[in-house]
């Protein structure tokens, strides 16, 4: 097998009222000069700004000089309507953003002479009031409608910024007489875990013109540098065709999350004399959701600290690197499950949640509610299974989900995707939808923060958090000195602002200036993601399993729930965040926050432990300005455990000399080495006696 890449510079023809026809469009694409557009891109990063509608391109290329029966164009990632023609012959259409595609090029391409392949990529706006924001047809969840992407909620600015595009890889492949479009590997495991039975399932076009008999050879490369190899008689038929194969491997070495074990991985290679050789990487491990929704990987229980990830806006301009330092970030965040919000990502995203041993809940493309018709309803059902299908061998994703908010359609349509994915995937877990009654946005669309003592909305919250505005020189990257010192509120609020909340629920002080607000903003964040954080993961093994964050960080220049804005820049609420999920911490509920000097502190502690390892003769020690308070014994923690240390218990004092005003006391849970295994502190206000 060949692999010509057609990337590069594309000549490109701006249709935006989907008019031309393609002898017209051919015309003017050959015949003109025309400009030029670096693919992969989406075309918003090219220039063609706010565009909607049609663009068609061009480009030639030569056929690499060699003996084969089998030309395939491949596209890893189109948005959204997409048409093709080679040198004059149409070879098909595709519906989708996200899924990797194919046409059988035989047929049309010129072996010997210059090659002319035309593209025509439609990413409409959707009509406003009738199909766009509540009976939407375009499958692009957040990147279509969503109060995060440009314009936010607005009826006018919703669709700005359109994501259309050739944005991913387009690749010509000379192969023998084989095309394998998916390979799916899936493992049980025993009773004892000590052996594994993996089924591969390879879905394969050709171009055969009868059936024919084969021989491959499976080889299974493992972390443990065993090699596993078996040989496998097959028969291959004409068009599409399915093989199904399975074999043992003996003492597997486990995928496991970073905070309880390592992350193995394993390579898979199959090839035979007319079976092209294909690789796939994959984790041997086994996820499981109990009625109380408790989650359990390799049998262990798992209490989830999650957060909600968009990374991007457009997702051609997800680099390696960026997808590096984002999974970094996040795991220094001390969080162990990200939740792809409402859209499909790149594969490599997903290769580095892998490495890193992240897990992932992976949402459907579907954001709010859609068109209620049976060919919409095809199409999501269609273009699920492509999901699935795709970003299957990823062992960091434990669930799949179908559909964000999506009201009254969690009776209708849900159950069909539902259905659909368990076709194909029964390994995982499988979930209707992440609703309302999951979303608890106390303190920020209503009611407070110290709502989150009663842990609302459990046992698995999907979402709930607070905006925060960036910091200044981030702000001054999207609006004008004017625009931020003598806020355009319009403005804002196209940045995704929300004045409302902001004010009239949350409270927040705009003090003096806008450096006070942005403190004021990012202050109160903190406190509600540790008030929230703090609560639920003292409800772990009685009435929650596990929460996540909305949301992680900006995927464009805006104002939003995130702890990281779109230009790095870390909020304090990221430290909130990475201060309450530590895997052992140290949880403190304050009776009081108000003492005379020499006054006993009046608090309650939980010891948390997530961690699969027991830790004994440990000490929590309160420090203020550097000076021990007390040291409370703590002789074992358990594993997976969680212990609460009642107010009436902890006999705690204040220094009889110490200045009025605000003061932290640090909370450390050391060992018997004097180890700092955990840390954690907390506001407290000295006041003068009467």
């Amino acid at each position: 097998m060949e692999i010509k890449s057609l990337n590069g510079f594309w000549k490109f023809l701006p249709d935006p009222k989907n008019k031309l026809h393609f002898d017209k469009a051919q015309k003017k694409l050959l015949n003109t000069s025309l400009p030029s557009m670096k693919i992969p891109s989406n075309w918003q990063l090219q220039g063609l700004n706010n565009f909607s509608g049609s663009v068609w391109f061009v480009r030639d290329f030569k056929v690499p000089k060699s003996e084969v029966e089998l030309f395939i164009i491949e596209f890893n990632g189109v948005d959204y309507f997409t048409d093709v023609w080679l040198n004059d012959k149409y070879l098909g259409h595709h519906q989708g953003y996200f899924q990797k595609f194919f046409f059988d090029a035989t047929n049309a391409i010129d072996i010997h002479g210059k090659n002319y392949l035309i593209i025509k990529v439609n990413s409409p706006k959707e009509e406003f009031k009738t199909v766009w924001p509540l009976k939407k047809k375009l499958i692009k969840g957040i990147f279509n409608h969503h109060d995060c992407r440009p314009g936010g909620w607005s009826y006018k600015h919703g669709q700005d910024m359109n994501t259309g595009g050739i944005w991913k890889d387009v690749n010509l492949l000379s192969l023998k007489n084989i095309y394998v479009n998916s390979v799916r590997l899936t493992s049980t495991l025993n009773e004892d875990l000590s052996k594994a039975t993996i089924k591969i399932s390879i879905d394969y076009y050709s171009n055969l013109d009868k059936l024919i008999s084969d021989k491959v050879e499976v080889t299974i490369n493992g972390p443990d540098k065993k090699v596993i190899e078996k040989n496998f008689d097959i028969k291959l038929k004409k068009q599409n065709g399915t093989i199904e194969l399975s074999l043992i491997v003996d003492k597997p070495k486990l995928w496991w999350t970073w905070d309880l074990g390592e992350q193995n991985i394993y390579t898979v290679s199959i090839s035979g004399r007319e079976f092209p050789l294909c690789q796939e990487t994959f984790g041997i491990r086994e996820v499981s959701l109990n009625k109380k929704q408790n989650f359990y990987l390799n049998r262990k229980k798992l209490f989830l600290r999650g957060t909600n990830v968009i990374p991007t806006q457009f997702l051609s301009d997800l680099t390696k690197q960026k997808i590096e330092e984002q999974v970094r970030w996040i795991k220094e965040a001390n969080v162990n499950i990200i939740r792809m919000h409402a859209h499909v990502n790149r594969k490599e995203y997903y290769d580095e949640c892998d490495k890193n041993g992240l897990l992932v809940w992976q949402d459907f493309a579907l954001q709010w509610t859609y068109d209620e018709s049976p060919e919409f309803n095809t199409e999501a059902v269609a273009q699920i299974k492509d999901m699935v299908k795709q970003h299957f061998n990823h062992p960091s994703i434990v669930f799949w989900c179908c559909h964000n908010e999506p009201g009254m359609q969690i009776n209708s349509l849900d159950p069909l995707l539902y259905k659909a994915v368990l076709s194909i995937d029964k390994s995982r877990i499988v979930r209707l939808a992440s609703n309302y009654e999951e979303h608890p946005y106390d303190g920020w669309y209503w009611g407070n923060k110290e709502h989150f003592a009663a842990r609302p909305m459990g046992p698995l919250v999907t979402e709930f958090g607070a905006q925060a505005l960036p910091e200044f020189s981030s702000l001054g990257k999207f609006l004008s000195k004017k625009e931020i010192e003598k806020p355009d509120w319009q403005k804002w609020e196209y940045h995704n602002f929300q004045y409302e909340q902001t004010f009239h629920i949350a409270e927040i002080d705009k003090g003096t200036n806008v450096k006070e607000f942005i403190k004021n903003s990012q202050r109160y964040q903190a406190e509600l993601i540790q008030t929230a954080v703090d609560n639920y993961r003292r409800g772990k093994h009685d009435n929650v399993t596990g929460i996540f964050q909305f949301m992680f960080i900006d995927c464009w220049a805006s104002i939003t729930w995130s702890v990281i804005d779109y230009y790095g820049k870390k909020k304090a609420g990221y430290f909130a965040l990475q201060r309450a999920f530590q895997p052992l911490y140290v949880s403190v509920k304050l009776r009081q926050r108000k003492y005379f000097p020499g006054a006993k502190l009046n608090l309650d502690l939980w010891a948390i432990n997530d961690l699969y390892e027991e830790f004994k003769n440990c000490k929590i020690d309160f420090v203020i300005k550097n000076k021990m308070l007390k040291s409370l014994p703590l002789p074992a923690i358990e594993e997976n455990s969680i212990k609460c240390i009642q107010w009436d218990t902890v006999e705690i004092k204040l220094p009889e000399k110490i200045q009025t005003g605000n003061h932290y006391v640090s909370v450390q849970l050391t060992n018997k080495s004097g180890k700092i295994l955990s840390i954690n502190r907390f506001a407290i206000q000295i006041v003068k006696h009467l």
